[in-house]
Formats: C-alpha cells, sequence, structure tokens
C-alpha cells in the first residue's frame, strides 16, 4: 500500500469513526424520602450499580438528594424502582428530599427545641432547669443513631417528671453550635444534675446516658 492509500485509509476510518453516534448521558437529580439516615442514600447507590447504563450516582445528605449521571436511555422508572428496593422513596427533581420526622414526646413532658439551622445557644449551664436533670441532646436528621437516643429519652421522660430535656440540631460540624460546643462526633449528649454536675457522652451510648441520670 503506497503512502497516499494509506492516508486515504486513515482519512477514511476518520470519517466512520466521526459519523458513529456518541452515547449522550445525561445528570438527574432524585428527591428521597424516607430516609433515617445519612447513609440511606448509599442503600440506593448499591441498588444502582446493577443498573446497566447508570454511570454514577451522589447522595447529598443535607439536601437528601440524589444526583445520578448515566446513559441518555436510561429511564427515570429504574432509579425509582432502586430506590424503592432500598426501602426509599424518590422523586424526580430537586428540592423535595426529607428525613422521617422525629417521634412525638410524650404530653406534657418537659422538653423543648432550642435552636434551629445549627445557630449556636450560648453557655448550656445557663440553661439548665432548675432542680430537674437537665439532659442536652446535640443531634442532627442524619444521625440514624442519634435517632436510637431520641427514642430513650422519649422513655425516660415518660417516667421521669424529674427529667428535662432540650434538643438542640447540630445540622453539621462546622456550623456555629458545632464550633461553639466542640461537637465533632453524633450522637452528643450533655447531662447537668440537679446539683450541676456535668456528664458528657460521646456515641451512642446509651447505658451512660442511664447512668448519668441515676438518682442518688
Amino acid at each position: 500500500m503506497t503512502s497516499s492509500s494509506r492516508r486515504l485509509a486513515g482519512a477514511a476510518a476518520l470519517l466512520v469513526l466521526l459519523a458513529s453516534p456518541a452515547r449522550a448521558e445525561r445528570v438527574q437529580v432524585y428527591s428521597i424520602q424516607g430516609a433515617d439516615c445519612a447513609t440511606c442514600g448509599d442503600r440506593v447507590r448499591t441498588q444502582l450499580k446493577k443498573v446497566k447504563g447508570v454511570k454514577k450516582a451522589e447522595f447529598d445528605m443535607h439536601k437528601v438528594e440524589l444526583t445520578v449521571r448515566m446513559e441518555d436511555g436510561v429511564p427515570d422508572s429504574v432509579v425509582l424502582a432502586a430506590a424503592e428496593r432500598a426501602g426509599l422513596r424518590a422523586i424526580v427533581g430537586a428540592g423535595q428530599g426529607s428525613y422521617l420526622p422525629h417521634e412525638a414526646y410524650p404530653a406534657g413532658a418537659d422538653v423543648v427545641e432550642l435552636n434551629e439551622d445549627g445557630a449556636a445557644v450560648g453557655p448550656l449551664d445557663k440553661l439548665r432547669v432548675a432542680d430537674k436533670f437537665t439532659v442536652f441532646d446535640v443531634y442532627a436528621d442524619w444521625c440514624g443513631p442519634c435517632r436510637d437516643v431520641d427514642e430513650r429519652l422519649r422513655k425516660i421522660v415518660a417516667k421521669r417528671p424529674d427529667v428535662a430535656v432540650r434538643k438542640l440540631s447540630v445540622v453539621d460540624f462546622d456550623s456555629p453550635l458545632a464550633l461553639e460546643l466542640g461537637v465533632d462526633i453524633l450522637p452528643y449528649v450533655i447531662v447537668f444534675t440537679p446539683e450541676g454536675k456535668k456528664t458528657e457522652i460521646r456515641g451512642a451510648e446509651l447505658g451512660k446516658i442511664d447512668k448519668a441520670l441515676k438518682r442518688r
């Protein structure tokens, strides 16, 4: 084959490649509902790994949204089905993601939500309730173990009128509240006895909460 023939053959091959349709991709955001922890998005991502044409999925734990990059021919229905298999509900589009609401405390329980959106609240010892054990429960909606702490506190205040619970939403570890309290792990619980003795409990240590609330 002459050099001229080789150039013609190369040009022809290039034209064939250019003429071949590129596999188009699209990116779609899905709102996730029914989540109770930050790792819920991982369950959906695990299901999506089995779906042909899905390239990448990322979960935003604050917006409770899943962003999926996939081939253009992949229908939304396969993502919705993957979420359902993971025990969740997905809605096409952003702005509708939500975690499961926390259960209500018993009627008459001394429970107050002290902040919203991670706002600082000032020295906790000044927020103690006189003549009661005061439990400051620092939590985030995306923290699954925080829900276990919340459940234990609901049971406690149902039987103990001498216990007051003050809820503190940290939102994230760089929020004003987190910086104020030095929170770097959740759950994070601070218990003051009626006499003012302070106990800090890091992690879902339910037994330590019971011990800190033990009457002397």
